[in-house]
């Protein structure tokens, strides 16, 4: 008669102990298999896509416009539901100006509070702009926040209303309206930089900044996006951040000079160069 326990701890004696069993291919259909996807040029989705905060290392680090293109590209290519771009700076930016290219926001953050039912997903909708890449836009005034209420409360009712928030928080990284979202790990934390050498020490200060607040451990998950803003920006500043801070952080991502987001018009997601869309499908992989 067999032994019906053979894995048991007393028959472990008896195992074979060639490490070859352990390196045997996996049988078709496991975990483990090459994947071609999109005729061998795709790309694999392993999990969704997490809510992002994007900060500007810096004034005119293009947090905006990276914060528009991840958004974009996760509703456009992936396929995500609902993402929303949420002007989380201190006094409110231009995200409506950039980001509203097919409908013009009809709220803002602090009207959107003040309605009834603020986390119906109806609500939401009916206080944000559009851009053609189907990618909600909600602004803010200058005007402060609503009484008791905060960045942790538009996060919560977001998400309660089935959406993707991707923050624009701008600068500085010390905005004290999103310590709610630094402090929360399942937000994932993108880091903008302009590619220029003065941009390049305005960063030191910053990622220590976060590093005394919030921990080496949060600042190591984060992803560094390099945006070259002019046509003579050139590939110097994302080597130089990879080799000094690659060990630091997640990953290191770069956006290359773009005349349609140079303009300064909405940006408008086909209008974008194919390595532009490329770098922002990056930043979402990377992110994921």
């Amino acid at each position: 008669m067999s032994d019906p326990f053979p894995d048991h701890p007393a028959n472990l004696s008896s195992a074979p102990t060639d490490l070859s069993v352990l390196l045997r291919p996996s049988p078709p259909g496991g975990p483990t298999d090459l994947v071609r996807v999109h005729g061998g040029n795709g790309f694999l989705l392993w999990a969704d896509l997490p809510p992002v905060l994007v900060v500007g290392s810096s004034g005119g680090s293009g947090s905006t416009t990276t914060a528009l293109g991840i958004a974009a590209a996760a509703a456009y290519d992936y396929g995500e539901h609902s993402p929303i771009v949420v002007d989380a700076t201190m006094t409110g930016g231009d995200l409506a100006a950039r980001g509203c290219d097919t409908i013009d926001a009809a709220g803002t953050v602090q009207s959107w509070l003040n309605m009834s039912h603020r986390s119906l997903p109806s609500t939401v909708i009916d206080s944000c702009g559009e851009s053609s890449a189907g990618v909600g836009v909600l602004p803010r005034g200058p005007d402060a926040l609503p009484r008791r209420e905060s960045y942790a409360s538009v996060h919560r009712d977001l998400m309660e209303a089935g959406c993707l928030p991707v923050y624009d928080a701008g600068a500085p990284v010390t905005n004290r309206m999103v310590a709610p979202l630094l402090s929360d790990s399942r937000i994932t934390l993108v880091i903008t930089l302009a590619a220029r050498p003065d941009a390049v020490n305005r960063l030191k200060p910053a990622l220590i900044w976060l590093d005394d607040n919030y921990s080496q451990y949060h600042l190591a998950e984060a992803v560094i996006v390099v945006t070259r803003q002019h046509h003579k920006d050139g590939p110097l500043v994302a080597e130089h951040v990879r080799k000094y801070l690659g060990d630091v952080v997640r990953a290191v991502a770069e956006v290359p000079y773009d005349t349609h987001l140079a303009s300064g018009s909405p940006v408008t997601w086909k209008r974008l160069a194919p390595t532009t869309r490329a770098a922002y499908r990056q930043v979402v992989n990377l992110l994921r």
